[in-house]
């Protein structure tokens, strides 16, 4: 919803050019659409806010110019003289406004600390419990019978099972040496799930196959239903469960702190609803 609101805003607001009223070097310029320019710095400021990777330059540019053509042939019909669009515009500022503000109160507001991580996690035990069994596993995936049995020989003969993921793996979880974290069934393909709930803690499969190529998994760990999950291994959980409950906090602070300092009126009685007695922060100010 944010990142909608951003593109919104710029397509219809008046671009502000860097440099405006001076000279731009040419061996500056990226792109040209009629008056408007997209110059080398302004172009890798736009990249990063938006979250292009810097190999991705040409599609940044082919996005720019594409949307430039459209913004130009809005305001060639006289689009951006519309009551509506100027309303539309007004709400998408003020919803921006209000998340700058609150994403500057949240960070000068809100900690937490070992003790209160700690804490929720003693009082809702419960939660952490597991309701199936679960493994954690490494894996190694090679496009190759040949690739998976000399990567076995490796670690049969001594090499950590870790260094010959990073050295002869070609799946996701290579550059973390093959660790998948704990999976349950149903969370992998059903050839890697049948070794991984077969084996031992420690113990090493031999060479398998399926239609994605040949694999070789080891267990690290084994856990039964019931059994509690450490607080190492949940505790960024815990930290957004309290992260949602200070923003709340700190909102409706904020709030109560604005409504005394501030007058306001309504002018008009407005019978309370059903959908205002259990009224929620809207997500995008939750999540800023």
């Amino acid at each position: 919803m944010f990142k909608y609101i951003i593109r919104t805003v710029l397509l219809f607001v008046p671009l502000l050019f860097f440099g405006c009223g001076s000279q731009i070097d040419d061996s500056d310029l990226v792109a040209k659409v009629g008056d408007a320019v997209l110059t080398k710095q302004e172009m890798k400021a736009q990249m990063a806010r938006e979250g292009y990777q810097p190999d991705q330059e040409k599609t940044f540019v082919d996005r720019w110019i594409h949307r430039e053509l459209l913004y130009q042939e809005a305001l060639h019909l006289h689009l951006n003289t519309s009551q509506d669009l100027k309303q539309e515009l007004m709400r998408i500022q003020k919803e921006l406004l209000i998340n700058k503000l609150l994403e500057r109160t949240y960070k000068e507001k809100i900690r937490m600390t070992d003790e209160e991580i700690r804490s929720y996690y003693d009082q809702n035990i419960s939660d952490f419990k597991l309701t199936e069994d679960d493994v954690r596993i490494q894996h190694i995936l090679t496009e190759t019978q040949s690739e998976a049995s000399l990567a076995l020989q490796e670690i049969q003969t001594g090499q950590p099972f870790e260094s010959v993921a990073k050295t002869r793996s070609m799946d996701a979880f290579a550059s973390q040496g093959g660790e998948m974290g704990y999976i349950q069934k149903g969370d992998v393909i059903p050839e890697v799930e049948r070794w991984a709930f077969r084996l031992a803690r420690n113990d090493v499969s031999r060479v398998f196959s399926s239609s994605f190529g040949y694999h070789i998994i080891k267990v690290i760990d084994k856990r039964s239903a019931g059994e509690t999950r450490p607080l190492s291994e949940v505790q960024p959980e815990i930290m957004q469960r309290l992260r949602v409950i200070k923003e709340g906090q700190v909102y409706y602070d904020l709030l109560y702190q604005l409504q005394n300092q501030n007058k306001y009126y309504v002018f008009q009685p407005i019978e309370p609803s059903a959908a205002a007695d259990s009224a929620e922060i809207p997500e995008l100010l939750i999540n800023p």
